[in-house]
């Protein structure tokens, strides 16, 4: 019996629940450097029309029965980075990028990848050189793994970061997310499981930091 994410169905609708426990050293980093930077008029996320950003991702899942799993994984989007603009209302911007993320407990593996797209808004504060920022993230998905067939799901969530400007062509952006994920049935495939399986939707919680780069100069 698969200890990680699922177990066999003993009839329609019989799975494990699972959630994530975040671990968040990349949210202290990113409210540090909201303390340290000088206030003036903001005026965007980035100084460049576009922004292609690259990110690592920590998370921690643990299943109802109580077993856990650290996670880890990157994340790459290309960004429109003045969607909207106005100095009364802030910036909006929209990124569609990629994912993946890869947990193991004892023998179970599972990857979880997929596409996503993540409008931010960026609120009109009086920093020059800090950027706090809220975002909705929406991403089709697909998980595989060691025990079963993968499937396909979807995922929904938002969450916050900051993005710290270390000059005009370079931003490192810190952040946390809460997503709910999803996942379609699978049949169990390991020697001594059989039958069909199916996941709970279960929630997910995130810490991420990277670096983006913002085109043309």
């Amino acid at each position: 019996m698969n200890r990680f994410l699922c177990r066999r169905s003993l009839h329609s609708g019989l799975v494990s629940g699972v959630f994530a426990t975040p671990t968040i050293p990349f949210a202290i980093l990113g409210l540090g450097l909201l303390l340290i930077a000088p206030a003036r008029e903001a005026n965007a996320q980035g100084a460049q029309k576009f922004g292609a950003q690259v990110s690592v991702l920590s998370t921690s899942i643990e299943a109802s029965n109580g077993s856990q799993s650290a996670g880890a994984g990157i994340e790459a989007q290309l960004r429109i980075n003045h969607l909207y603009r106005s100095s009364g209302s802030g910036v909006v911007s929209v990124g569609v990028g990629g994912q993946i993320t890869s947990h193991v407990s004892g023998v179970d593996e599972i990857t979880i990848a997929g596409v996503f797209v993540e409008p931010r808004w960026v609120p009109p504060l009086p920093f020059e050189r800090v950027f706090p920022y809220v975002a909705v993230r929406v991403a089709l998905l697909n998980q595989s793994n060691n025990f079963g067939t993968s499937s396909s799901g979807a995922a929904f969530g938002g969450g916050g970061g900051i993005a710290f400007v270390v000059n005009s062509f370079i931003n490192v952006d810190a952040g946390v997310a809460i997503v709910r994920q999803s996942f379609g049935d699978i049949q169990f495939t390991r020697t001594g499981l059989s039958g069909p399986g199916s996941f709970d939707p279960f929630t997910t919680y995130a810490a991420k930091i990277g670096v983006s780069f913002g085109f043309p100069k």
